[in-house]
């Protein structure tokens, strides 16, 4: 039996050419990823805080980490968030998750509400926080602008039901299920 009988065939020679050049030291892959390096922030040593989690947005060069602080109380959780932008340039903000709405919030309080839930146990960090930042990069992809601000408030309950019928509609009834999850989260 030949291999290219069950569907292993080779590609094109062309296919192959085109991809190598794409992916070779300087290619433009290479030249748009370390031009867009962003560096992740843990917490400051001596501080007492906490990191919870951090990320980067590889496309605007920005970085963002949560963090409890040295006098965090969990019946009333209270979370320091920072974010950096590609220049370095730091802006920090407390939220307090009992006055965060996840219909009317900005991409800060979500992520503190979302790192409340994992901490406090009701979701994992998949469900909860991945979530979230999940959320973001797929509406980042849809803005013409490539990212929103961090402070510009959006109804994640809306963003959720969107990628709730999404997935139904293209047959991913497992993503469908993590998702109405995720926003049995948001719907307090």
């Amino acid at each position: 039996m030949n291999v290219n009988g069950i569907g292993a065939g080779y590609p094109a020679a062309g296919y192959e050419t085109r991809r190598t050049e794409r992916n070779v030291e300087g290619g433009d892959f290479v030249k748009q990823t370390a031009q867009a390096a962003a560096t992740l922030h843990g917490a400051e040593e001596g501080s007492g805080d906490i990191t919870v989690f951090s990320g980067a947005e590889v496309v605007s060069g920005s970085s963002y980490s949560v963090y409890k602080t040295q006098d965090f109380v969990p019946e009333s959780p209270v979370y320091k968030v920072k974010i950096w932008d590609k220049s370095g340039n730091v802006t920090e903000r407390m939220v307090d998750v009992s006055k965060v709405d996840p219909k009317n919030c900005d991409t800060v309080e979500m992520y503190a509400y979302t790192a409340n839930l994992k901490e406090s146990g009701k979701g994992s960090f998949e469900d909860t926080v991945l979530k979230a930042v999940v959320a973001k990069s797929v509406k980042d992809a849809e803005s013409r602008s490539g990212t929103w601000s961090f402070s510009e408030k959006f109804d994640w309950t809306k963003i959720v039901n969107d990628l709730m019928e999404s997935s139904y509609h293209h047959g991913d009834f497992k993503g469908y299920m993590e998702w109405k999850k995720f926003l049995g989260f948001l719907e307090k």
